[in-house]
């Protein structure tokens, strides 16, 4: 599979991102990846560079699930990043897993559609700590990107895990689960995965 590189950072799947999380990429290496929908893959596209650059109190997740299904206590999905340069030592490289926290605003009052019958929102935004985190990503990035070293470029890989998230009565282990991401307010949401709890959970 191949994809078409941003000027400054090739957005790929990394391995080491793969397991238990679901891994954005960047062009047509997405067409093959399973539950991801094809009219995603524009934003999908953006996504490196508009994270780089995105407000994080903007940054939130949002599950639409059977409305039966209720997480386990303290459960929460994950943000992951990992920038790695492609010469070792052009820049520091990232690997971070942010985690989320339960948001008091409700889907309608964020343009998401009503969940319909038996379906409800989970929606998750970045508590204070973490937006400064992804705060300090942004800003060692925008350092390095002076940096002349900077120009061989390196990859970004981003995840959402939540399979802490997915664990489900077996009943409602083939329930459809559907993953939205919010990076721009202005933009709103956008569907990033969909499956069940049981795909969620056999993830790799």
């Amino acid at each position: 599979m191949s994809h078409t590189p941003s000027p400054s950072i090739s957005p790929s799947t990394l391995p080491s991102l793969t397991r238990r999380s679901l891994v954005l990429a960047a062009g047509a290496a997405l067409a093959a990846c399973s539950g991801i929908p094809l009219r995603s893959l524009p934003r999908l596209a953006q996504l490196s560079g508009q994270m780089l650059d995105a407000n994080p109190a903007h940054f939130m997740v949002a599950l639409q699930v059977d409305a039966r299904l209720t997480p386990p206590a303290a459960a929460v999905p994950y943000l992951q990043l990992k920038l790695t340069p492609k010469v070792a030592g052009a820049f520091e490289p990232v690997d971070k897993k942010l985690p989320l926290a339960m948001s008091s605003t409700g889907g309608a009052t964020l343009g998401l559609d009503a969940p319909g019958p038996g379906r409800r929102w989970l929606v998750y935004s970045l508590p204070p700590a973490t937006q400064a985190e992804l705060q300090r990503v942004q800003n060692m990035v925008r350092r390095a990107q002076a940096q002349p070293g900077y120009q061989r470029g390196g990859t970004l890989a981003l995840g959402v895990e939540q399979n802490d998230l997915a664990v489900a009565d077996p009943a409602l282990a083939h329930t459809k689960w559907s993953t939205w991401m919010q990076v721009k307010q202005s933009e709103g949401f956008f569907e990033i995965w969909n499956g069940t709890p049981e795909e969620i959970q056999k993830l790799k």
